[in-house]
């Protein structure tokens, strides 16, 4: 049944991915944006990937929904493509102001017999899992509402760099981490936290604005917020006085103490950040540990990084590429969904 399952999900993914249209799929990215970013999302969803991820222990759920939040548009094709390979049937919920995607990734699943539907209403049928991403009061909404079900809610999180390096390279991998999806989501870097000399940090930050601005001549920004443009002059000017900008509006990085650390990212703008060593490293980050989603690095695997908390972890130009299978939450995906007991049993946990 898993095979069925599986084959259809990959041609399902495969038609989405041959969508004659990406831009009106974006959520208001560019053309080539969308385009791009709906070929790498579906990219990831090999047969291969899918096999692996899916083989967990336990019965998966019978009915799950999956209610997606406005921002990376592709996010919940994964969890609804994971749960349809199992044999859940599954309810897509998208928001009211940009259900297209959600539209678009229910037809196609469907021209293949595989029992996804989609809706924009809060009002969700009983489940008996429930994945879903959005603000933190969601979340608790959410959880008040499907307390019987089995849960996986992911709330704020934002995500950094942590590098040693000031390679060209290594500044062309960051800028996709910074500019891919416009700069939405919770694996968009809020900054580059560069160990090491500080002429080093400074090499960094010029040679990624100008892999910024590269980057952005060939996928350039849709719609962006003009609630960002005060922010963005805010943080220009900061840096301008702190260190240096690097860079055009809308695609620019900057030399910035860690006194000016922001645990929120800014679409177009990626600050470098000096700090001196590991300690200061777990100072500055510290106070957001319950936060923290995933890192890119150059930095070996080791206890210090380890300490840090971080629930993924990935090479620089990897943050907007989650690969199967991997940990969701700092737990394997699927795993938490899957009840141990009989089909004919309830399972209230």
């Amino acid at each position: 049944m898993r095979r069925r399952h599986l084959t259809a999900v990959t041609a399902a993914i495969a038609d989405l991915a041959a969508h004659p249209d990406p831009a009106a799929l974006g959520d208001g990215l560019s053309g080539p944006m969308a385009r791009y970013c709906l070929a790498m999302a579906c990219g990831l969803l090999d047969r291969g990937a899918l096999d692996r991820a899916t083989r967990v222990p336990g019965q998966p759920p019978r009915q799950a929904a999956v209610v997606a939040a406005r921002g990376v548009f592709t996010a919940p094709l994964e969890w609804v493509a994971l749960l349809a390979t199992v044999g859940s049937s599954v309810t897509l919920k998208v928001p009211a102001t940009a259900p297209a995607f959600g539209h678009a990734v229910a037809a196609a699943f469907q021209v293949h017999g595989l029992a996804v539907e989609v809706t924009c209403t809060r009002d969700l049928p009983e489940v008996d899992a429930l994945v879903a991403m959005g603000d933190d009061t969601t979340m608790a909404v959410l959880a008040a509402r499907h307390h019987r079900a089995r849960l996986l809610l992911h709330g704020h999180r934002f995500s950094v760099a942590l590098v040693q390096g000031s390679s060209a390279e290594l500044a062309r991998a960051l800028a996709e981490d910074a500019l891919l999806y416009d700069g939405r989501g919770c694996f968009t870097p809020v900054a580059v936290l560069h160990l090491g000399r500080p002429d080093e940090a400074a090499t960094l930050a010029r040679l990624l604005g100008e892999a910024m601005v590269e980057l952005r001549a060939r996928l350039p920004a849709g719609a962006i917020d003009p609630l960002h443009g005060p922010r963005w002059r805010l943080r220009a000017g900061l840096a301008r006085l702190g260190g240096g900008l690097f860079g055009t509006e809308g695609a620019a990085a900057a030399l910035l103490p860690t006194s000016a650390f922001e645990p929120a990212a800014l679409p177009g703008f990626l600050p470098v950040h000096p700090v001196a060593d590991h300690a200061g490293l777990a100072a500055l980050l510290a106070p957001w540990r319950t936060h923290l989603a995933a890192c890119a690095t150059d930095l070996a695997a080791g206890p210090d990084l380890d300490a840090l908390g971080f629930e993924r972890r990935c090479r620089p130009g990897h943050l907007q590429r989650p690969a199967l299978p991997r940990t969701h939450g700092g737990r394997e995906m699927l795993r938490p969904l899957m009840s141990h007991r009989s089909r004919g049993e309830l399972d209230h946990p």
